[in-house]
């Protein structure tokens, strides 16, 4: 990928299939990452402080968005280098990588904005009502044809690949900062968008979210968007979902003797099977990133998505990061920034802001499992404090249910070790997930009755257990879901990221 993405000058950017990064990038990678100046060099950085005039002249472009690029580098140099530093870093390794089909651009005049149909902690997502191609913004004959081409997608009967019988509404969302956030929250905010916007345009997965095409100014720039697949509901959703149809179809319990009376087993196995293909995919996207030596940071079921037709796509990249040799430690640790992600899914070790690996991600990956399988909130009620005491200092973990098989509960274990040399890789996380998909489509619905595979497995229950500390975490009003990159200094184990995280 070229550099693109520094200047509204540029082509386009490119997006492609293969691996992210290699060898021989390394070297120009640890170059930009390792610098002992606070002051990044003029090689390490992009030319977003050299674009011509003239090409504004050109384009009709505000000379005033250049302004706003040197004056955003300027800040983050001073306050955030080295969170400046991993998004050059990020922008060197894809510089050295095959470019395939470019990834249109546009101006945010030719965009058709919609209704507002989310909000994060630094943008909003709209919907796409149509796009205005103007000749104006064309920068060649690909990067025009591929603008075109990506247009005439929001045509209804348009002939493309693209199911003509959708409302164009139901197609794609654009993603941009929100206009109200202070000016650290703002430059953050820029920095967060333009590093998943780098890592998107560099993954192709078919259960990672696709980056469709991006704004014409730089990623560096406030009104910097990005054009992405649009998800209709997430993980957290069907969580509640799946929730309620289990308690719906679990029948009456009678006792232990006789157990549950008039469930309905096909429906409780269908249900299982949409769970146990949601875990299947996971470990299959988280597999590949790190194949790509990507540690996500932030596997939650906020950050799990689905398309129309169901599709299970991971988004939200502001946390990632590519590790790197000059991050490693002498165990095959990295140094990386602590407390990063939501506590309720964090390995102890982020928490407590020591290096760690990739293996934190499997850590995430054990308690959303088990989520799935409890129907329930893990560490419900808990306070951060309490996260810190209980999680983190003496090593407490959700209780896996007496009737789940042992394959499940020692999977579950594994991951959510605390010594994370413990922690299984992702591929032996997808082959247990895939044996076990085999078994239930194998066995059908006979296969919640099967003593050989499972005790009562019909029988989790759809009820959150009551929590012991939902008093005590009210009165702490300190919650597990907040963003760090938000939230504010706190206390020992809850440090909050003022700083960069990178």
């Amino acid at each position: 990928m070229t550099s693109v993405l520094s200047s509204p000058s540029s082509a386009g950017l490119r997006f492609r299939s293969s691996r992210l990064g290699n060898n021989s990038s390394h070297g120009s990678a640890e170059r930009v990452s390792s610098g002992s100046s606070r002051h990044l060099s003029t090689e390490a950085r992009p030319l977003v402080q050299q674009v011509p005039s003239t090409v504004e002249e050109e384009k009709g472009l505000p000379n005033a968005s250049v302004a706003s690029v040197g004056k955003t580098v300027a800040y983050l140099e001073q306050h955030h280098t080295s969170l400046l530093r991993h998004y050059y870093h990020i922008m060197s390794l894809n510089s050295h990588e095959d470019k395939h089909e470019i990834l249109p651009a546009f101006a945010f005049q030719e965009v058709v904005l919609g209704d507002i149909i989310g909000r994060g902690g630094f943008s909003f997502v709209h919907e796409i009502r149509k796009l205005r191609p103007q000749e104006v913004y064309d920068t060649g004959n690909e990067e025009a044809a591929a603008r075109a081409k990506f247009s005439s997608t929001l045509k209804r009967g348009s002939g493309n690949a693209t199911p003509s019988n959708k409302d164009p509404t139901e197609l794609y969302v654009l993603k941009t900062l929100r206009p109200d956030l202070p000016e650290d929250e703002m430059n953050k905010g820029i920095i967060d968008l333009a590093v998943e916007a780098q890592f998107l345009a560099a993954l192709s997965h078919p259960h990672i979210l696709s980056l469709r095409g991006h704004s014409n100014s730089d990623p560096l720039e406030s009104r910097y968007f990005v054009i992405l697949d649009r998800l209709v509901s997430t993980l957290d959703t069907k969580l509640k979902t799946w929730r309620k149809d289990v308690g719906i179809n679990q029948g009456m319990w009678l006792g232990p003797c006789i157990g549950y009376c008039c469930s309905r087993d096909h429906v409780l196995h269908r249900i299982w099977l949409e769970r146990f293909t949601v875990a299947r995919d996971v470990a299959s996207a988280m597999q590949y990133l790190h194949y790509q030596d990507i540690v996500y940071r932030d596997l939650k079921p906020d950050n799990i998505g689905f398309d129309s037709d169901g599709v299970l796509k991971m988004f939200d990249f502001g946390l990632a990061k590519r590790v790197t040799s000059a991050d490693k430690t002498d165990d095959d640790h990295y140094n990386l920034t602590g407390n990063t992600g939501s506590l309720r899914y964090m390995a102890p070790e982020v928490a407590l802001n020591m290096p760690y690996s990739l293996s934190v991600d499997a850590y995430s990956f054990g308690v959303l499992f088990w989520q799935l399988c409890a129907l329930s909130v893990p560490y419900s009620g808990y306070s951060c404090k309490m996260h810190a005491d209980f999680v983190v200092g003496k090593g407490h973990r959700p209780r896996p249910e007496a009737s789940w098989p042992d394959d499940w509960t020692a999977l579950m274990r594994k991951c959510w070790s605390a010594d994370a040399n413990d922690r299984p890789k992702f591929e032996k996380i997808l082959e247990v997930m895939n044996r076990e998909l085999d078994h239930w489509s194998s066995e059908g619905e006979d296969y919640m009755s099967n003593e050989e595979l499972g005790k009562d497995s019909d029988k989790i229950k759809a009820r959150k257990s009551k929590s012991v500390f939902k008093i005590r975490a009210r009165r702490d009003s300190q919650r597990l879901d907040i963003d760090t990159r938000l939230a504010k200094p706190v206390g020992l184990t809850e440090k909050r990221h003022e700083a960069t995280i990178v």
